[in-house]
């Protein structure tokens, strides 16, 4: 059974895309990297990733790329602050007028201008991503600069960005994840401009109206009427119809001025920072839902050669088939009698520098062979399995080498002789560079083939404490009945 496609993680699929924009200028030396490749499990992409992460090690794509993560929040809270900072400033320029007068609807458009248009931009944006730099620049703005002070300004840099940036725009996460950036930062501006208008507000006294030259009072009442109507289902108190139709010149009496006072800083909170911060959430969860598709396109033509380099390097699954041995089934059934409670541990073809025989063996192994795999030693094996009848016969094969006839053969005629068969796949020591696992390349090939061969009752191990395992029993249990296979 082949093993499972497993998905890039975002700085895996990142690097991997990276080396492939940077390798658009002329292929990198990849002897080392095509190997470790070859040896990963999880699919062809996984593959490239595992050869992407050596040659990104080498140019330190690595390293770049965990400094920007890192300094990415701290750049978004800097840009924070000066958004804060321009919010405070703007609050502060409606409501320090000289003659302490505020013109409503003057104060309005500059508190919410400039925040409507870019908000409308976003959303334009994701219907045509052509808009999204214009609606997220601070989300832009917050890219740019964190790449520019973490990512440096040589190719490997440019290459990082721009990789980031396809991968983005291939999953449909660029308007998403830069609107993310430009809400939050327009929420907390926000939350710093309610908080200046009441300050200011609540310890000065302000005249609160509005003036025309071209438009009739009429009209700004209507405005000030309609746009309550939102704060006003929040608990913001609204100006009666009837005294903004009443007020000579927009200038509201002096008792309902507090009143046109809530009704300002409602419209401000209800149109500039609910807005923000539900898209803020909107964005998130987005992010959530879709930052599994951020991977390479494993169709385009540079993936697709590097593909192919990779199967041209895999080894066999199988060399020359045994086409005989389609009455195995039957001969399991006939020949399987009493098992001894003993341990067979047999090593098939492996290389000499291996040690032999492994350690720690268990105490119930009566025999302890080692063959290369010729006629003479398998047939004097077989001989001794039958003599010996053992409830467990461990075969011991090298992991790196591919399963052939002659492995096929021996299990097929050992296994009638025996209650189980395990196979344990060696390596040599410190040839991984790592300890042993049950997901190594060569476990997954030998698992392939057992599948395929129609030995998928043996069970493969690269551990050597996991296939010994419940064995030390042996020595103390009675003699028992085989196992009896049906066909």
């Amino acid at each position: 059974m082949s093993p499972p496609l497993r998905e890039l993680t975002l700085p895996e699929a990142t690097v991997t895309e990276a080396v492939r924009l940077l390798e658009g200028s002329g292929p990198l030396e990849d002897g080392q990297a095509m190997r470790t490749g070859l040896g990963a499990d999880g699919g062809p992409m996984a593959q490239a990733a595992a050869r992407a992460a050596v040659l990104g090690e080498r140019l330190g794509l690595q390293a770049r790329l965990r400094h920007a993560a890192a300094a990415a929040p701290w750049v978004l809270l800097g840009l924070a602050a000066v958004v804060v900072l321009a919010g405070l400033a703007l609050a502060g320029a409606v409501v320090d007028g000289q003659d302490r007068r505020i013109n409503v609807m003057a104060a309005l458009v500059a508190l919410l201008g400039v925040h409507a248009l870019t908000f409308l931009l976003w959303l334009l944006a994701l219907l045509g991503p052509g808009a999204a730099g214009l609606g997220a620049v601070v989300g832009r703005l917050w890219i740019g600069l964190t790449a520019r002070l973490t990512l440096g300004r040589g190719a490997e840099g440019a290459a990082l960005l721009q990789a980031g940036m396809r991968l983005l725009e291939r999953a449909r996460l660029l308007p998403w994840v830069l609107g993310l950036a430009s809400h939050t930062v327009w929420a907390l501006s926000f939350v710093a401009a309610v908080a200046a208008l009441l300050f200011a507000l609540a310890f000065r006294r302000y005249t609160l109206g509005w003036e025309t030259t071209l438009l009739t009072p009429e009209v700004f009442a209507r405005w000030i009427d309609a746009l309550g109507v939102l704060p006003g289902r929040l608990g913001f108190p609204v100006p009666a119809a009837a005294d903004l139709r009443a007020a000579p010149g927009g200038a509201l009496p002096a008792a309902a001025n507090g009143v046109l006072a809530w009704w300002l800083v409602g419209c401000v909170v209800v149109y500039g920072l609910l807005p923000r911060v539900a898209a803020a959430l909107a964005c998130l969860l987005v992010w959530r839902w879709r930052r599994a598709d951020l991977q390479p396109d494993a169709a385009a033509p540079y993936y697709r050669k590097l593909f192919a380099r990779f199967d041209a390097l895999a080894p066999a699954l199988v060399v020359d088939p045994d086409t005989h041995g389609a009455d195995w089934h039957l001969a399991r059934t006939s020949l399987a009698g009493q098992t001894q409670a003993t341990l067979a541990v047999v090593g098939f073809e492996l290389p000499p520098e291996l040690p032999w025989p492994p350690q720690p063996l268990p105490r119930a192994a009566s025999l302890v062979r080692r063959i290369d795999g010729s006629a003479a030693e398998r047939q004097e094996l077989l001989q001794a399995l039958m003599h010996v009848r053992p409830r467990v016969l461990l075969l011991a094969c090298h992991a790196a080498s591919s399963p052939d006839r002659g492995t096929e053969r021996l299990l097929r005629e050992a296994l009638p002789l025996c209650g189980e068969c395990r196979l344990w796949l060696a390596a040599l020591p410190g040839g991984d560079g790592g300890p042993p696992s049950d997901e190594a390349p060569g476990a997954a090939r030998w698992r392939q083939w057992l599948s395929a061969t129609g030995l998928a009752e043996v069970h493969a191990f690269t551990d050597w404490a996991r296939a010994t395992a419940g064995l030390e029993a042996l020595a103390d249990a009675p003699p028992t009945p085989g196992r009896q296979d049906a066909a």
